[in-house]
């Protein structure tokens, strides 16, 4: 009896001996399986950084593309604005109360609403002083007025978005 005894115990270090070479294999694993997945899940969180920085580029970029179609057509837009207001100005004394006239007027200041809703400032000129990043002056004139003070709006001039997409042309005092 006392072999079987024996041979029970033997077996059963070698048992224990061969379960604390798998558990130490199995913890090396562990820790390599464990290491591979922090791999993982530092690659994943920047992907995903990654794609939430190029979702908000892309949504910047869209904006500015909208933004400079929006100027350009602007752009194109102020000379018929130019005309209408010139066509105001110049209208004959007998003519202003005509309904056609009116209407005219009526649709000056539509295009100017509406310019208005998508963005468009127009620069402030008569009384403010000359800032040549604004205005553009094409004539200097002797006037009771501060030197490089406004004292004429030749040209309307507007910004968009912050930016001046035309300058004022204007007249400046030079002084006395």
């Amino acid at each position: 009896m006392k072999k079987k005894e024996d041979k029970e115990n033997i077996q059963r270090e070698e048992i224990v001996i061969d379960n604390d070479r798998l558990e130490a294999e199995d913890m090396g694993k562990i820790k390599e399986l464990e290491s591979k997945i922090g791999e993982l899940m530092t690659g994943w969180q920047r992907t995903q950084a990654d794609f939430q920085n190029y979702r908000r580029q892309s949504e910047e970029d869209r904006k500015k593309l909208g933004d400079n179609a929006k100027a350009d057509v602007m752009i194109d837009i102020l000379p018929v604005l130019d005309n209408f207001q010139l066509a105001a100005k110049h209208v004959p004394a007998d003519l202003e109360g005509n309904n056609w006239v009116q209407g005219i007027k009526q649709i000056e200041k539509q295009l100017e609403y509406i310019l208005s809703n998508l963005g468009l400032i127009k620069i402030e000129t008569v009384g403010t002083k000359f800032d040549p990043y604004f205005h553009e002056a094409i004539e200097h004139v002797a006037s009771d007025k501060p030197e490089e003070e406004i004292v004429e709006e030749v040209a309307a001039g507007y910004k968009f978005d912050g930016t001046v997409i035309r300058p004022a042309k204007v007249k400046v005092s030079s002084g006395k």
